[in-house]
């Protein structure tokens, strides 16, 4: 095989079985967590370590040279092998710092790889990337919801571990090229219209480090919860296939629409019923297909691919702390009432937004 970066079956393959490890593990975080019978706002807080990598590496790596950003690819591939390995062995003692390796890693890996791309010319490449993870996003969380339904932890985390062994088989040894970043903005991105990509980070912050754990304490089965945990991933790959045949630039609608779609799981302040928590997973995944298509396609066409990076993990990031630590925290006091509080945010904004368009002050067109 081409070992080189630009070779679009490498970063198939490196994607792909990267993705797997990656997602099956984290899907495991807050269930071993409440395995270990921390409270919902501990369990919250673990959110945090996946959100601040992002936005470190985001801001670290944006200047970097190609070299650079290859060697940290590399690195973050080569080191997740030591540390999976590692959850073979876990313990209350040692299981908070092992996530935060983890999360750190995974990070490293998906920053640098977008990066890396946004540097090349090859055909086909973010494509080929996105499918490559998003496969995986979908089918890990029920290949882990079964496992750990039927074998435990333990067999699951080796399965981790043999994914990460094999991408280190397909690790590239060169093809970003003499990269030099261009970080200049081209005309501006309006901080308005990509809001809902925070909103992206706050929803999967609140159900996966919230309500999945919350399911538990239902004796909700793994497998069940695997089940529920794939839904946004399924109804966010079929949104893409739609939205891609979509060529309108009126890109405040798309922000309505997303902010309304990513604010629905406010629901589950008056229905908390298992069905209702799925189809809130479903919501949240059109809501973010939405956002990550149609605004980063705006924002994509108003900055550099670097700073389109930047926007994309920083607003994501903190969404997503915001969606679990405070989800955590203000769901441990007042349950459900909490959703009303995390959520109210998305609604405000889209009735905000409409109410600009209706008076004028904002058009609806594809002019930022």
């Amino acid at each position: 095989m081409d070992r080189q970066f630009n070779s679009p079956l490498l970063v198939s393959a490196v994607s792909a079985l990267f993705s797997m490890g990656f997602f099956a593990l984290t899907f495991s975080f807050p269930l071993y967590a409440d395995h270990l019978h921390y409270n919902s706002g501990f369990i919250g807080f673990l959110g945090i370590f996946v959100g601040i990598p992002f936005i470190v590496f985001a801001y670290i790596l944006l200047r970097k040279t190609g070299s650079q950003l290859l060697m940290a690819l590399r690195l973050s591939i080569l080191l997740m092998v030591p540390v999976s390995l590692m959850f073979l062995f876990v313990s209350d003692y040692i299981f908070v710092l092992l996530v935060v390796s983890a999360d750190i890693l995974g990070a490293l890996f998906y920053v640098s790889v977008e990066l890396g791309i946004g540097s090349t010319d090859a055909d086909n490449l973010a494509e080929r990337y996105s499918t490559a993870w998003g496969i995986p996003n979908l089918i890990a969380p029920l290949i882990a919801g079964a496992v750990l339904q039927f074998s435990g932890f333990v067999p699951l985390f080796f399965i981790t571990v043999i994914f990460f062994a094999a991408t280190v088989a397909f690790l590239p040894v060169g093809g970003i090229g003499a990269r030099n970043p261009e970080t200049r903005r081209k005309s501006g991105i309006s901080l308005a219209l990509v809001l809902p990509m925070l909103f992206g980070g706050l929803s999967p912050g609140f159900l996966f480090y919230v309500i999945t754990p919350y399911l538990r304490t239902l004796l909700t089965p793994y497998v069940i919860i695997g089940v529920i945990g794939s839904i946004p991933a399924f109804f966010s790959a079929m949104s893409f296939i739609v939205l891609s045949r979509i060529k309108s630039e009126e890109w405040q609608k798309y922000s309505i629409i997303s902010a309304l779609l990513l604010g629905v799981p406010i629901l589950v302040f008056a229905f908390h019923s298992l069905v209702m928590i799925a189809i809130l997973f479903a919501f949240a995944g059109i809501g973010a297909a939405v956002a990550f298509s149609k605004i980063l396609s705006y924002i994509s066409r108003s900055s550099s691919s670097s700073y389109g990076v930047l926007y994309y993990e920083s607003l994501f990031g903190i969404g997503f702390i915001a969606g679990s630590i405070s989800g955590g925290y203000i769901f441990e006091y007042f349950g459900f009432l909490s959703a009303l509080i995390i959520f109210s945010p998305a609604l405000i904004y889209a009735v905000a937004m409409i109410v600009l368009i209706k008076s004028g002050r904002v058009r609806m067109s594809g002019a930022s």
